[in-house]
């Protein structure tokens, strides 16, 4: 019997962004788009309960206390990803761009039979 090498499961685009807030399931962040490293976290959110409700604040008690290594998660998560679908650019200039990312699926989406 051969050994098999199977293939490292795939990380998600997002796992850094979940990793530096647990619990968020949206984001608001503000970027400088001639250097993604000028980020920062405006406003972490989870769903609602129901489709149209308001996103539920996260206390900003939670929110990562250093800056540096927050901003430097939000640019590289940027610079790699600002193209995809769950990522909305809600307001741009030409000194700061700023998103909306889901960072997981509403649980509406999911009990539709669709995977996170």
């Amino acid at each position: 019997m051969g050994l098999s090498n199977p293939q490292p499961p795939r990380t998600s685009a997002f796992d850094s962004l979940r990793e530096l807030l647990p619990g968020a399931e949206v984001v608001k962040v503000r970027a400088n788009p001639q250097n993604w490293n000028q980020a920062e976290l405006l406003d972490a959110y989870t769903w609602p309960q129901h489709q149209g409700d308001r996103l539920d604040p996260i206390d900003r008690g939670t929110y990562p206390d250093d800056p540096n290594h927050t901003s430097l998660v939000i640019g590289e998560f940027l610079s790699q990803y600002q193209q995809l679908p769950a990522v909305r650019l809600l307001q741009a200039s030409g000194t700061a761009h700023t998103f909306l990312i889901e960072v997981a699926r509403p649980s509406w989406e999911l009990a539709g039979g669709e995977s996170q």
